[in-house]
């Protein structure tokens, strides 16, 4: 990797009582490119995003976004930072149309006040015209814009993990980690997942996935880390990870050499 990093770790680690559930990592995620993390089941990719984004506490080790130490600062003031992640079983709002999930990501960065929203004043109602059309916006991004008075729940798997990124990329976010996106969906809905992704880093967001799929990982990233057992084993292109002898032991249950 040559860029500039916007998101580093070193030695990270996260034990459970006496499992180590993630063993002194350290990661780099370049500006503005997509970074793939895999391992088997049980690798800790999960867990380091539980970590970066301040849903787990760190058990030692340090986190760095664009430089600043994120150990403690929590979990909702890391995505006014500009750092958002989706969940690999989506969470949506019941009794919520598409269009208000994704305003509730936007919400946010509003500046209106509480009296201000309550009895509907000027600068609340513009805020709120100005909320709902970013918001279609980025559900035209995701191809949901037909479905915005949908209601959500209602929504097939592939379509809530589209709305997913769709409230995740309204918070205007500088990092955003897909924890498995491509879980439960078919050939042509991956297709389009790829597509997607890679719309999201020309809009010069930095992606970071988790993700199962093996051909979906190499079509799309550009730099890819591999966990096993909490620790990491192999990083590279494509190309070189697949060439890992560790890497191939850790998929295969082979002995590497």
């Amino acid at each position: 990797m040559s860029g500039s990093v916007i998101l580093e770790t070193r030695g990270l680690s996260k034990t459970f009582g006496g499992l180590v559930a993630l063993d002194k990592v350290d990661l780099s995620a370049e500006t503005g490119k997509i970074t793939a993390i895999i391992g088997p089941n049980g690798a800790g990719k999960t867990t380091l995003f539980n970590l970066v984004t301040g849903v787990y506490p760190v058990s030692s080790g340090e986190i760095y976004f664009q430089g600043r130490l994120l150990n403690k600062v929590p979990a909702h003031k890391r995505a006014s930072l500009g750092v958002v992640r989706t969940f690999q079983h989506v969470h949506l709002f019941t009794h919520m149309t598409v269009l208000e999930h994704v305003m509730s990501g936007r919400h946010p960065r509003s500046s209106y006040g509480f009296l201000e929203a309550a009895f509907r004043l000027p600068k609340a109602r513009r805020e709120e015209e100005a909320i709902s059309l970013d918001a279609i916006k980025y559900l035209n991004l995701v191809g949901l814009g037909a479905y915005a008075e949908q209601d959500a729940l209602s929504l097939p798997l592939g379509q809530q993990k589209l709305l997913a990124i769709a409230r995740a990329l309204a918070t205007e976010p500088q990092l955003i980690m897909l924890d498995e996106p491509g879980a439960g969906l078919n050939t042509l809905e991956k297709r389009q997942l790829s597509d997607l992704i890679r719309s999201i880093r020309e809009m010069g967001i930095t992606v970071i996935l988790v993700e199962h799929d093996m051909p979906l990982v190499m079509g799309i990233a550009e730099w890819i880390v591999v966990l096993d057992s909490g620790a990491k084993i192999a990083e590279g292109t494509a190309s070189q990870v697949q060439k890992d002898p560790r890497v191939i032991a850790a998929y295969l249950g082979e002995e590497a050499e």
